[in-house]
């Protein structure tokens, strides 16, 4: 026979096989299966049913959070294909007891267990620290734009609104003139008429939106999800939510993350930080950001005697920067309190002044007659100036250590944006299923808790793993985390009194 025969469809087998054949020893799915039977879900805040009310029973919890697990770590979040997976899928057959759930049921336990969900991301991640698998000493804090789940044009701002009325009212008095008026086939001005009234409709509907607009104070808004914003996104404008992540560099784990729907990272820095510092109490943090986070006051509010920020600067207007004359080039003396441009003339301290609620004090050239370089530097009939705000030497003091430490500045590429990568190309994640700031942020619990567990069974190995939570070790942390929401009910704070170390 010249190929190898496969086994006929209708053979009987004297012993058949089992699931558990099929399944080997090493395979990832047996470490879900042990991690999750070792959780206290009804401690963690998953609605859990006891199952003796009249009517059908209901399924064991452990087993529908196997089966999220399970598909978002194999690239499946639909509930209908999780349904459908139950169904073909002997490893997942084998992890749930061959269960059928339908994907309404699947859906319901992810809409009633949102704050369940992310705070099982929080208890992995310090479960991750008693197996001293993060430390802390080292984070890298980036962000990246994922698609909503939003039609684009559902989705209006001023100027398309603007744009979109120029259009319809053009079209009404085109078919007014150039129809209407024109032609006595009334069937023909019947058509038109009912066009001419849908085009009013929008146009009414165009001018509440604006309205709405006004009444709320924003510049934007998105029908099919109000949360979501527009931002820019690979070189063109979606509608998106943007994804906050803090990764260790110790073995490139997620320590913490958050959705928002801030077109930009400026007002994340301190954000991420106090998230790192609430895992982390009482030590020494350094944390890489780069460009795109650069905010004076998050600056300030988040260097302190434990935490360092290594971040560089925005620069200056393109033009100023290739003449020498941005504000970088520019050297303040703090003796004299003066700055000195780089043709050597003093900028001397005229007033101080105010700028959303920041001090800040203003010096200005007198020499910019003598210099010759006036064209090069400013624009401005009274000569060069320059503020400097109150906390201004911390940031001076910040860029200085970035610059000395740039070789460990450098790392922060390879630290945290093969994650981003990783959900994207390999997961296939660049939209979301979900709507709403809390929906989608249970989605990314879900995401980030996927993308741990993976590394986690590549670092320790699956044997190892499930006898860890076999083990007794499992039951040590859950211990120790109600003890954390004991005292967190007395400090308002999760991680504050939650400080172990387990040595496996």
């Amino acid at each position: 026979m010249p190929y190898i025969p496969g086994e006929d469809r209708n053979q009987f087998n004297l012993l058949p096989n089992t699931l558990e054949d099929f399944v080997d020893e090493d395979n990832p799915v047996r470490v879900i299966d042990a991690y999750v039977d070792s959780l206290n879900l009804e401690a963690l805040g998953f609605v859990v049913y006891s199952g003796s009310k009249a009517g059908q029973k209901p399924y064991r919890r452990h087993d529908l959070l196997k089966l999220y697990i399970y598909c978002y770590m194999n690239k499946i979040r639909s509930s209908r294909l999780m349904e459908t997976e139950a169904t073909r899928n002997i490893e997942l057959m084998w992890l749930i007891g061959k269960l059928k759930p339908d994907h309404g049921t699947i859906s319901s336990f992810m809409k009633t267990n949102k704050k369940a969900i992310k705070q099982l991301f929080k208890e992995f991640t310090l479960m991750l620290k008693g197996f001293g698998l993060i430390d802390g000493t080292l984070v890298a804090i980036d962000g990246t734009k994922i698609k909503a789940n939003s039609a684009k044009n559902k989705h209006y701002n001023e100027n398309i609104i603007k744009e979109k009325l120029g259009y319809y009212e053009a079209k009404i008095e085109e078919y007014i003139n150039d129809v209407l008026n024109t032609t006595d086939d009334e069937n023909m001005k019947q058509k038109i008429n009912d066009k001419i009234e849908c085009y009013q409709e929008r146009i009414k509907k165009l001018n509440s939106i604006k309205e709405e607009l006004k009444e709320q104070g924003k510049k934007q808004i998105c029908l099919t999800d109000s949360d979501a914003k527009s931002m820019k996104n690979n070189g063109k404008f979606e509608v998106c939510f943007n994804v906050q992540a803090v990764v260790d560099n110790k073995n490139k784990l997620i320590l913490d993350f958050e959705v928002v729907n801030d077109v930009n990272d400026q007002g994340q820095l301190s954000n991420m930080v106090k998230k790192t510092k609430e895992i982390f109490e009482d030590q020494n943090i350094m944390a890489l950001a780069d460009t795109g986070y650069f905010n004076m006051s998050e600056i300030v509010e988040v260097v302190d005697e434990q935490t360092e920020i290594l971040i560089k600067p925005q620069k200056g207007k393109q033009q100023k920067v290739e003449n020498g004359f941005d504000k970088s080039n520019f050297k303040y003396d703090q003796t004299n309190d003066v700055f000195i441009c780089p043709m050597g003339y003093c900028l001397n301290f005229k007033w101080n002044g105010k700028q959303n609620g920041k001090d800040f004090k203003r010096y200005t050239c007198v020499n910019y007659n003598d210099c010759g370089k006036k064209e090069l530097c400013t624009s401005a009939k009274g000569g060069r100036s320059i503020i400097r705000f109150k906390d201004e030497e911390i940031i001076d003091q910040v860029t200085e250590n970035t610059i000395k430490k740039d070789n460990i500045y450098k790392k922060r590429g390879s630290i945290i944006e093969h994650l981003f990568g990783t959900i994207k190309r390999h997961f296939g994640y660049t939209y979301f299923l979900t709507r709403g700031l809390e929906s989608v942020n249970t989605e990314v619990s879900l995401i980030c808790l996927a993308y741990n567990f993976k590394r986690l069974i590549k670092i320790i190995g699956v044997k190892e793993l499930i006898r860890k939570f076999r083990g007794g070790i499992a039951p040590f942390l859950h211990a120790s985390y109600k003890i954390l929401l004991l005292l967190s009910k007395i400090n308002r704070n999760n991680y504050n009194f939650y400080i172990f170390t387990v040595n496996c």
